[in-house]
């Protein structure tokens, strides 16, 4: 199954009076959606064709490429040592989305500078004669608008709410669908791949 698919179960269904016909989607979640959230995640939305879309809950524990004995851990997107350190592991853009939220909401931006955004977009403040003082600066003034595109993306990702067009160069653009995109200043995620590890090019 792909990455990023679902398994979607399509069933139609039968209304006792009536017979009337409706169609239910039931969508398997992964339990880092809730964790990202704040707030509850509906366990079933009716959709405006009538769709009836149910979600149960699956630890994602995909090995994703490792090996031996890292290969029966459950996969952490992020992982908090008993030291404190804090490392962010991205796999798929649901992962950069998700550990970029967590780093916005938490005010993390020196863990977001080091270990989530793109070398490719450090040597362009670096070109620009600008460094992290300049990128948090940033963060810090438009947290809330930039934390609401991220919440809406990551709580949207069951619904298929997030378009993810890859547009080459091993870039992915992470786009609000036009319907629920009207709200947001920032409706564009710029996955980059780097050598095999996502990270975060921009938000705009």
């Amino acid at each position: 199954m792909n990455g990023r698919a679902f398994a979607i179960m399509l069933i139609a269904v039968t209304e006792l009076s009536g017979c009337q016909k409706y169609r239910v989607e039931t969508v398997q979640r992964p339990e880092f959606f809730q964790k990202a959230a704040d707030y509850k995640l509906p366990d079933q939305v009716v959709l405006d064709d009538g769709t009836v879309v149910r979600y149960t809950s699956k630890r994602q524990e995909s090995s994703f490429g490792r090996k031996g004995e890292e290969a029966g851990k459950p996969f952490q997107i992020r992982e908090e040592k008993e030291d404190g350190e804090i490392v962010l592991h991205n796999k798929l853009p649901e992962h950069v989305l998700v550990n970029a939220l967590n780093c916005v909401r938490n005010q993390e931006y020196q863990l977001l500078w080091d270990q989530l955004l793109a070398d490719y977009t450090k040597l362009n403040y670096e070109k620009e004669g600008q460094g992290f003082d300049q990128f948090s600066a940033f963060f810090a003034k438009e947290r809330h608008e930039i934390a609401g595109t991220l919440t809406r993306m990551v709580a949207g990702l069951p619904h298929q709410e997030v378009r993810f067009d890859e547009i080459g160069n091993g870039v992915t653009r992470c786009v609000l669908r036009p319907q629920v995109a009207g709200p947001f200043k920032y409706k564009n995620v710029f996955v980059m791949n780097e050598g095999g590890v996502l990270k975060l090019g921009m938000i705009r």
